[in-house]
Parts: C-alpha cells; structure tokens; sequence
C-alpha cells in the first residue's frame, strides 16, 4: 500500500524521490517536476529514483546499468550450476535435483499467456494453410496445349497429394473404343449437357435401347448396384428400378409401337445404374469395357432431353449417379468431372425446389418419402466432397426446407429393400455435425477453438445406431453398414481437427501436445487411428468391393498422412498405438489393394515416402 509520504509526493505537496536523493529544490505544483524532465527520468517521478553509478542521470545509462547488471549475475549463475554439476558426476549418475528444470509457477503463468496469446492469434488469422492451393495443369492434345486450374481448399490437403502424385501409368483402366456405336451417340454423349440440334430425337433413343442388355443381365446388375452400394447412399430405390422402371423400359422394347411410359432421363437412370452395377460385379474385371459402355449411352441419353430447361427429380438423381461412377472409374481425370456433376444435381435440385419439403407441393406417402431422402443424400453428398476437396458446397444448410424421413416412414417404405448404411438418423447427423463442419473448415473468417472444442464433444456425444447382429453377418449389405456405421463419427473428428493438428505440428514440432492447440493433434491422430484399422479390418473381409470404392481410399489415405507424419517426426512421445506401426499397417493396406484400385496404387507411393523418411 502506499505510504502518506508517497501520496503527499503524487499530490506535489513535496519533493519527488529523485529530488530529495539529490537535495534538489522541486517546483511542488507540477508533476513530474521540471528537474526530472531536465534529467530525462520523468517517467519515474514523483516516487521512482534513478540507479546509483556514475553516468545515470539518463534512463537510457540506466537501462544498460540493470543490463550489464543481469549479465554478470547470469554468467555468476551458470559458473556455479557447471560447478555443482560437476560435484554431482562424482557421486552420482542422476543429476542434481537443483539442476532439474522443474517449472516455476512465473514460468507456467508465462506459458499460459503464450497459449492465450496463441489462440488470440489463431482466432485473428486462422490456420496456416486456410487459402488452399491452385494448381495448374497442362497437356499436349492434337498439337495444342490444353491448360485446366484446379483448386483445392484448406480441408482439401491430402486430395491434392493424391491426385497430384506422379506415378507410374496405371494398367488399368483401358481406354473405351467407342468407335463402333453409332455417330449419332457419339455426338451426344460429347454434347453433354447440352442436345444437339439438327438432329432428330426419336430415332437415336431407340438406337441407345438398343444396346440395353437382355432383361435378366438387367436385373441382375440392378440388384447388385443395391446390394453392394446401398450401404453408401440410397439415390434410388430398388423398387423403382427393378419393380418400376425396369417392366416399363422392356414392355415397350417388346413393342415399340406403343408409346412410352417413360422419358429420356428414366432411361439415362437405367443406364447409370447399370453402369455402377458393372463396376461392382464381382464377376467382372475392375473398370470393365461393360460399365464404360452404361455409362456413355447414360450421358446421351440425358442430353436427348434438354438438361438445362426440361429437368426433374430424375434428371438430379441420374446426374448423382454419374458423378458417383466418374468417382469410381478409376481415372483421376474423371475426379474433376465427378465434382462438376455433383454440383450441377445440387444446382437443378435447388431449380426445381427440392430443397423443400415435398407436402407443399402435393406429395405425400412414398413419393414425399423418396424425395426427401434424395435430397437429403444428395446434400450429404456436396457436403463430403467439400470436406474432401476444400471447396464450399453447393447447397447450403440454411436454406433447407426439406424435413428429415422419420423412422416410422424408413420402416413402412424400406420394407422389401436393401439395409440402408445410413438411415433416418443420419439425416440429423449431417444437419447437427456434418454441415457444421464444414462451415467452420471452409469458413473465410476463422473461428474461435472454443468453438471447434464444442462441436467435438456434440459429435462424440451423437449417438450413431450399431448395426445388429453384427457377429453373423451374411449379405454384403450388412456387413458393410457396420463397417460405415463403427467409425462414422471418427471420420467427421478427422476432417474437423486435420487443419488444427497441421497448425500444432507447425507450432511445436517437437512436442506439439505443449500446443494450445494439442487437443486437435491427439483427436485426429487417435480418430485417423480408428478410420485406419476398421479399413484394414474391413478390406480384408470384402476386398473386391473395398478396393472399387473410390472414397474407402481417400479417406483412408487421410488418415495414414496424419499417422505417417507424426511417424515421421520421431516426436518421441508415447502415442497409443505407436505411430510407426500403424504406418506399417498403412502401407500393407495400400499395397494389397493397389492391385485392383488405381486410387490405392498412388496413395501407396506416397505412404511409402512416408516410411522411407521415418527409417532413414
């Protein structure tokens, strides 16, 4: 507390310490005096005093008193530490209990105020790599030189890695000869989106009926597509393509005089999924000639109707679809292409007003219920390619109307069809988890950790239903709707933390769990652990099916980037499990499935970078 002198001396009722050290007479109304501002020592009056020492009357020669002050006590302290530890290696091997950095309470109070300081600074400017990437791509077609520019955003990293790793030209998949199939379906399927004019109609449809396979192939194919990937996504159901869709298209094959019950879009539907269905056959090579050749008389049969100004709900789940066999081609190229058609369906579905609910525009029963869980997948869709890519989404959660599918509407409409892998829960979880995810990822304006912290924990406390009967599962089906379900959650927290575990890694290189930040470095290390394994575990029950899915990989390659760069900067802290062995596990994984998935063949080179830095 200050005593009466010093308040006397604040008042200018007396002489200032500096002063009265100096037996100087004050002028005792203003302050700081006129002799301290002459000496250049104002800011310490009225109660501060100068240094004692010749040359001091500066505060500048104090400044270099004090310093030269703390030097010689500095070299004093280290002399007598080299000599105690000295003392201490006669005695004994530990070292002295004086010598051993145990922080002091200044020091954790200066720790904490890097930390806030820290945070302050991340709240202000975001993480390190939150512009993203521009890549510029060139290639030599026909004696020009033909340039593209991809971007990929902040949430994007281990995409880019991929699709831009240079390695070997794939064996597989095998350039489609189209040159047998009609011009005239050659220039609609290169018209895509767009019918060509001069060209009639009627005629080039029943040309591409015409390579529809025999009913029961159709079937078939069509029953694999649910079976193998309804696990996935639910576009479209199995009764109206099998039920529905599949009579209809082949009573007017048997008849082409009577007119059809269908439109061109339907069609273009029945052609994508036999497209996937091929790629899914079991008894199929991978990336077979049969699934090129559905999906190009797909494409033309879309474009014999007007895509830009005659569309409908068909037309958006047709275009879904191609976007899901671009993903699952085998191409990179085709990436591109997937991410295009992706966003054209969420762009029609937004013009033909799918965004609201069905019941405001008549629908009702199975039709409302189909709809809505159209959208609802398409908008889960966007959401996880932009958390892949870095790029926003085309549809935002804002301006949904759409409500969810009930559970009493999944078990009246869902009798007689394939286990859906995500069901009317997860409707919920894309609004309440996924979509917050991604904004806060894609968002320009960063925002706070508190934030991030608090959609963790409402992402670990949503709870996701198991699959039953897990033990003895017998449909492909069902084995893999415990698989999606047993990491679902996990696969979200890695993509939620993946920027803020590069921002701690960044940060603290050698301890990145002293970061602010550490939290995010151990959620998305221990969630790309768990994405990980249940893939290795899965791949080796359903490898054919696993190694055609284009998304297992790059999700799994995700996580092995998180697992291999922690491996690779020998942090030396004790991880459960060892990053170096899920590593191993990594490349394993990555080389069994390279055989079959180009997608595995180039994240494997990568993974092997990895592990050749770490055993270096």
């Amino acid at each position: 507390m200050c005593s009466s002198r010093e308040r006397r001396r604040t008042r200018g009722e007396i002489a200032c310490a500096e002063c009265r050290r100096h037996v100087v007479k004050p002028s005792p109304v203003q302050l700081p005096c006129s002799t301290c501002v002459k000496r250049g020592c104002g800011m310490l009056c009225p109660n501060g005093t100068m240094p004692p020492g010749e040359g001091s009357r500066f505060v500048g020669i104090a400044e270099d008193y004090l310093r030269r002050k703390m030097t010689k006590m500095e070299e004093r302290m280290h002399s007598l530490e080299d000599a105690l530890a000295i003392i201490q290696t006669n005695s004994s091997n530990q070292p002295h209990p004086l010598l051993i950095n145990v922080p002091s309470p200044d020091d954790t109070e200066t720790e904490t105020e890097e930390q806030s300081k820290t945070i302050n600074e991340f709240n202000r400017y975001g993480l390190i790599d939150a512009l993203g990437s521009l890549h510029l791509d060139s290639e030599e077609h026909s004696g020009a030189v033909r340039s593209a520019v991809r971007f990929f955003g902040p949430s994007g990293g281990s995409e880019v890695e991929i699709v831009t790793e240079a390695s070997t030209p794939p064996s597989f998949p095998q350039d489609f000869d189209a040159s047998y199939l009609p011009d005239e379906i050659n220039v609609f399927y290169k018209s895509f989106p767009l019918t060509p004019s001069g060209i009639p109609i009627a005629p080039v449809q029943s040309m591409i009926e015409s390579f529809l396979p025999e009913i029961g192939r159709a079937t078939l194919l069509c029953e694999t597509f649910t079976e193998h990937l309804t696990w996935m996504f639910h576009i479209v159901s199995r009764r109206h393509i099998i039920i529905e869709l599949i009579p209809a298209v082949y009573k007017h094959l048997r008849n082409p005089s009577q007119s059809r019950e269908y439109g061109p879009h339907d069609l273009a539907l029945l052609f994508i999924v036999l497209a996937i269905g091929a790629l899914v056959d079991f008894t199929l090579p991978p990336y077979n000639a049969e699934g090129q050749l559905y999906y190009r008389l797909a494409r033309s049969a879309l474009c014999l109707q007007p895509v830009l100004t005659n569309r409908s709900i068909v037309t958006v789940k047709a275009l879904h679809l191609m976007s899901i066999y671009n993903g699952m081609s085998g191409l990179e190229s085709n990436l591109e292409n997937s991410y295009s058609l992706l966003n054209f369906a969420g762009q029609i579905a937004l013009q033909i007003g799918s965004h609201k609910d069905p019941s405001l525009w008549g629908f009702e029963g199975r039709e409302a219920y189909d709809r809505r869980v159209s959208f609802w997948n398409l908008f889960a869709g966007t959401l996880w390619q932009s958390l892949v890519t870095g790029r926003p989404p085309v549809i935002m959660p804002d301006f949904i109307h759409c409500q969810y599918p009930t559970e009493i509407d999944e078990i009246t409409f869902q009798e007689g069809e394939v286990p859906l892998g995500f069901g009317a829960w997860s409707f919920r979880y894309t609004v309440e988890c996924l979509a917050p995810v991604v904004q806060v990822t894609q968002a320009v304006k960063p925002p706070s950790y508190q934030s991030i912290l608090e959609l963790d924990r409402k992402i670990r406390e949503f709870d996701v239903p198991r699959s039953q009967n897990t033990a003895h599962l017998e449909q492909t089906s069902k084995e893999m709707q415990a698989w999606v379900r047993s990491h679902y959650r996990e696969l979200t927290l890695l993509f939620l933390h993946r920027g803020f575990f590069a921002q701690a890694m960044t940060d603290y290189p050698s301890d990145p769990m002293r970061s602010p930040l550490g939290q995010s470095f151990l959620a998305a290390y221990q969630s790309a652990c768990v994405v990980l394994d249940s893939t290795r575990v899965q791949y080796s029950l359903q490898p054919i099916l696993c190694a055609r899915v284009w998304r297992i990989w790059s999700y799994a390659f995700s996580a092995a980037v998180i697992i291999g760069t922690v491996a690779m900067r020998r942090l030396g802290l004790k991880l459960d499990p060892p990053p170096f062995e899920k590593l191993e596990q990594a490349c394993s994984l990555f080389k069994a499935a390279a055989e079959t998935s180009s997608r595995a063949k180039k994240a494997l080179v990568s993974a092997k970078t990895l592990f050749h830095i770490f055993v270096r």
